[in-house]
Parts: C-alpha cells; structure tokens; sequence
C-alpha cells in the first residue's frame, strides 16, 4: 500500500479557504464541493462509503460481472488469440488445454466466473480502473517542501501477500472534495461524488 497526501497552498484550488468551504459542504450538504458540472464530466469517479472508510470506483458504483465465454475469457485476460476463420491445429488444441486447461470443444461455452474473477478484478471491476484512472496522474507534489498535507488516498496493490486486490482508498470524506479540486488543476474533466449509503 502506498499512501499520498494532499498538498495545500501549491496548486490554485487546493488552498486552506477551499478547505474550509469542503468542510462546510460535507458537514450541511453531505457532498462534495460542486466545482464541475455533469455535462462537463467525462467520468465520475465515486467514493463510495464501506463503512470501513471509502473505496474509489469509477463510473459505477456496482460491481458488473461480465459472463464471457471461454474464448472471451482466454483472449480478454491471458492474450490467447484464437482464429475465427479456420479450425485449430492439433497442436494448438493440445496447447490450448495444458496451458489453460480449456478443452477446444468448450470455446464458445459460457465460462464460471471462478475461471477469470481474479483478471477481472484487476482489470475491470470499476475499483481496479479507478486505480489504473488515478495511478499516473500527478494528484501529489512531492517536489515542493511547502504547504499543508491533508487528507490523502491509499493506492493499494495487493492488500497482503497473496491478495489480487488492486483499487484506491481513503479514510475520510474530505479527501473527496480534495481530489476533486486537485483534478480539476490537472485539466481532468472527471467528477467526484460522495456515496454514503451503498445499500
């Protein structure tokens, strides 16, 4: 787990007067600043209360399970491409079962999601792509010394040895409305809301 946190009075948003108007409108509006507008957002990027502390999910806030066949599953998660206009070779038959353990028969069969829950998880379950969304953005100026750090997010891979979790975490409300201001400095036209109740 890696943790960053936000630094204030660096960018032109994220200064102690727009930490106070974030506390104001988490403590009477239970949201987020509304610094963007739904038309204007490409995405939404929801921080999503676990009751644990919030987890971040993007453009959803339910967890969607594809069912693939087996085919899609090989080819969506483990690179196998698979010809469509021809009939496999006996080798790539044998290849296709010690490797995968898919019997070519059962290509266009629906596969248990057991087959490829922990390469969705990683992928595409919308935890995961708000971490693959957040990761490469520069939400955290480490190379500035000055200002205040607050709030902060939890980029975790993996939670513990043997763990395929992959998403982003907060402890507290207010690093929604953080986020949100520090996006909008880098130009990312995504929104941030505040989800206290799942259920």
């Amino acid at each position: 787990m890696e943790r960053r946190e936000f630094l204030v009075g660096v960018g032109t948003l994220l200064t102690s007067a727009y930490i106070a108007k974030a506390e104001w409108f988490l403590e009477h509006q239970k949201s987020v600043v509304p610094l963007i507008k739904p038309a204007q957002a490409e995405e939404t990027l929801y921080f999503v209360n676990t009751g644990f502390g919030y987890e971040l999910r993007l453009n959803t806030i339910e967890f969607e399970f594809p069912e693939l066949t087996f085919r899609q599953m090989l080819e969506r998660y483990y690179g196998v491409d698979l010809p469509n206009d021809r009939a496999l070779k006996i080798s790539e038959y044998r290849e296709l079962y010690y490797e995968h353990g898919v019997s070519p028969r059962d290509l266009d069969e629906i596969a248990d999601f057991d087959w490829y829950v922990d390469a969705w998880g990683r992928h595409d379950a919308c935890n995961a792509q708000a971490y693959h969304r957040l990761e490469h953005l520069d939400l955290f100026d480490y190379e500035s010394r000055g200002g205040k750090r607050i709030g902060g997010l939890n980029f975790i891979d993996g939670c513990h040895p043997g763990n395929d979790y992959l998403g982003v975490t907060a402890d507290d409300a207010l690093s929604a409305s953080l986020l949100q201001a520090r996006l909008l400095e880098l130009d990312e036209q995504i929104k941030v809301e505040l989800v206290e109740d799942a259920a």
